[in-house]
């Protein structure tokens, strides 16, 4: 199969075999929610405690199938799984903001108020109101922006990473979800104020996250930002490549020219983060690879970079779309019970876990969805 026949060709995989699955096998009847992982055989891992971030992470991909005419069925489990996602983690244990996660009966397992779950809930929330009109996803969105300038923001901008206080590294993967969800909230509703909040983590983004002349994205900072791991600063390819998607996802953006960074951060993450053999390393530095083991959600972030380089910025003469498409699919799906996949493998090619994570749909949804122009 060519490059130029993929995107179709994983598209079918994820409209026949993919979604069905993890609508039926990743979805718990009795309580109205989506199971955290399935077994290699497509079995529902029905104990495993439930985090917010996966709800939501499957509440935006059904919402985004359900909407480009993937799934008929999407709307219906976007509702439920919504409303079970308000009853059972939002100030379910009497405190304010999202528990982390909850048991399969809806108790508490980690109380913890954190950044990164709440970033997923508020992208969820966006495309929750968009599939249904329900204006109390949206309710919930502002109230939950209140719990974090109330309760978790920092004296030196942006957020802390969770609640109770920990002495965690800041970190750059929050925030850039933030970023996403409040530009999922602004292209839902088009209020000029979740614009506004996304420019001001889009600041931090420009002022503290890329470092070395704007070619790295430094992942773990002190608490005034202040950047660890240097001078070398080990960098994720992924979210390199998931920054240069980003920051193109919203005209309104553009008057500020981030030309160069993107390139930058392009190249950089191609010329470190990728082997000869198209493996996508976990870490990289500007010398090479630091961890050579390698996940699904890398490729799919990659397509979508590739597709911004390529149709935007006019780069024609390095990878496509299709050519991490392909490899995701060999790599990672292939060799899976259908519709599933193989999460992750170390430096050597072995499987590194023996469950599919519920949370890799949301990437493949994604990178499926932006490459179909490609």
């Amino acid at each position: 199969m060519t490059g130029a026949e993929e995107p179709s060709s994983v598209r079918a995989w994820l409209k026949e075999k993919a979604l069905p699955l993890w609508a039926s096998n990743g979805w718990d009847e009795r309580t109205s929610s989506f199971v955290e992982r399935l077994s290699l055989t497509g079995a529902p891992l029905l104990e495993t405690p439930r985090r917010a971030m996966v709800q939501a992470r499957q509440i935006y991909t059904y919402s985004v199938a359900h909407r480009t005419g993937w799934f008929a069925e999407g709307a219906e489990l976007v509702a439920r799984a919504g409303a079970t996602m308000i009853e059972r983690y939002y100030e379910a244990d009497g405190a304010r903001g999202w528990a982390f996660s909850v048991a399969r009966d809806g108790a508490i397992v980690d109380g913890r108020r954190d950044l990164y779950t709440h970033a997923f809930i508020l992208l969820a929330l966006a495309k929750a109101y968009e599939t249904t009109r329900d204006s109390i996803y949206i309710a919930l969105a502002d109230s939950t922006l209140s719990f974090l300038d109330r309760d978790m923001a920092s004296q030196h901008g942006g957020y802390v990473e969770t609640l109770p206080a920990s002495d965690s590294p800041r970190r750059q993967n929050s925030h850039m979800h933030l970023f996403e969800a409040l530009l999922s909230l602004f292209d839902a509703t088009k209020r000029s104020a979740y614009l506004e909040r996304a420019i001001a983590v889009r600041d931090i983004f420009f002022s503290r996250f890329v470092q070395a002349e704007e070619s790295i994205l430094v992942e773990f900072f002190d608490e005034i930002w202040r950047p660890l791991d240097g001078p070398h600063f080990p960098f994720e390819p992924g979210h390199h490549f998931e920054w240069i998607w980003l920051l193109e996802q919203n005209e309104e953006l553009r008057h500020f020219d981030q030309t160069s960074t993107v390139a930058r951060l392009w190249e950089t993450a191609l010329r470190s983060g990728v082997g000869a053999d198209g493996r996508i390393y976990a870490r990289a530095t500007v010398g090479g690879a630091a961890d050579r083991s390698t996940r699904l959600w890398f490729y799919a972030e990659a397509a979508k970079a590739a597709h911004v380089m390529r149709s935007k910025y006019r780069r024609c003469d390095g990878p496509m779309a299709s050519d991490f498409l392909d490899a995701m699919r060999a790599r990672f799906l292939e060799p899976a019970t259908s519709g599933s996949w193989i999460d992750e493998f170390d430096a050597y090619g072995f499987a590194k876990v023996d469950f599919a994570p519920a949370s890799s749909l949301y990437h493949i949804c994604c990178a499926i969805r932006a490459s179909d122009s490609d």
